[in-house]
């Protein structure tokens, strides 16, 4: 199915300033970028951390240490269900009033479907690239 700008925006306005429609397809082709075409030729020089090394089984000992230091901070940018104290949480819980419990449910809700919508076009777009 193929929608346009024209029927994305309100038909009853009659915008001096409109702008002609512009068709959008979901799945359509993206543009390569400067990086994709240089991948594709194989003008890019190989990245270090990717290329194989058939001689190293192990991560130990740390060969550079500025990646390892690098992806510590970023493996501290993520927490684990350990690091929350949850044992009072049910009780809390269990405390609000009904219209607070719908509450916080829905903008949960809200956060976790956004989260998944926010992550399917990012992966698409990455996986276009």
């Amino acid at each position: 199915h193929t929608t346009t700008m024209s029927e994305l925006s309100d038909s009853s306005s009659d915008d001096e300033h409109s702008t002609e429609a512009t068709p959008i397809e979901l799945g359509a082709p993206t543009v390569p970028t400067e990086f994709k075409i240089q991948e594709q030729e194989g003008a890019l020089v190989p990245e270090p951390l990717l290329t194989e090394n058939p001689g190293r089984f192990v991560i130990f000992p740390i060969q550079d240490h500025e990646i390892w230091a690098m992806y510590k901070k970023a493996e501290a940018s993520f927490w684990t269900a350990e690091e929350l104290d949850l044992v009072h949480d049910q009780k809390d819980w269990q405390g609000l009033s009904d219209k607070e419990r719908h509450f916080i449910s829905h903008i949960l809700a809200f956060f976790a479907a956004s989260d998944g919508i926010v992550n399917e076009n990012l992966a698409m777009n990455f996986s276009n690239e």
